[in-house]
């Protein structure tokens, strides 16, 4: 009787753990979608999962040496990625506010953190998203997707990447060859499929704006995990 009764307590316990543990999921998965991060940069990591929450008033200065946000884990396999944005642009300066994330690996220099995907989403509806495949000053970005709709604003945008081959290095002089494939989605309309790219590692990004950027509310929320080469 003693250890059967000591056994139905045990069983308890386990069960009220468990819902503890997936009660603490819900409420962290609501603070995060909620955009719970009102003052400043919030990571939210596991072992493959990062949820960063980055709020409006970072996209209203312009470049500078504070824009990079290291990551706490490095993506050098494959990953994907989701950009949700929730910013509010004032009207009276739609077409003059521009957000703008740089995806790299970490370098002591923005500009030599190649290679990098860029993408910018301005208050009018134009979203543009670019590659660097090589240092800043030896080429241009190669524009991956342009768009003037404003369906950005209420779609997410995601991007894959499948690598295939060894990392790309890091601030190469001369474009390494292709190592992975890229996809893009808006919503869940495929803008770019299985696009070759040289790939270092996802470790850094870099946020900023434009000058003159008026966003008054929001955020952005990125959301990157590892996926198996067949992900």
């Amino acid at each position: 009787m003693g250890n059967s009764s000591t056994r139905q307590l045990k069983t308890i316990i386990a069960v009220l753990a468990i819902v503890v543990l997936v009660e603490t999921s819900v409420i962290a998965y609501w603070y995060i979608s909620h955009g719970g991060a009102p003052n400043g940069v919030t990571q939210y990591v596991s072992t493959s999962h990062t949820i960063a929450v980055f709020p409006f008033y970072l996209f209203n200065q312009p470049i500078s040496n504070d824009t990079n946000y290291s990551l706490n884990s490095t993506y050098d396999g494959s990953w994907i990625m989701t950009i949700q944005s929730q910013l509010a642009v004032s009207p009276t300066n739609l077409k003059g506010s521009e957000a703008q994330i740089a995806i790299a690996p970490e370098y002591p220099s923005e500009n030599l953190s190649i290679p990098t995907i860029i993408v910018q989403e301005r208050g009018d509806g134009l979203m543009r998203i670019e590659y660097y495949a090589q240092n800043w000053n030896n080429t241009y970005g190669l524009i991956l997707y342009n768009s003037t709709s404003p369906s950005w604003m209420n779609e997410n945008v995601t991007i894959k990447f499948i690598r295939f081959g060894p990392p790309a290095p890091v601030n190469p002089q001369i474009a390494p060859r292709p190592n992975g494939n890229l996809t893009i989605l808006v919503g869940s309309t495929v803008v770019l499929s299985d696009y070759p790219v040289a790939w270092a590692n996802l470790s850094m990004l870099y946020i900023y704006g434009l000058h003159g950027s008026l966003f008054t509310a929001g955020g952005i929320t990125i959301t990157i995990d590892r996926i198996s080469p067949n992900g």
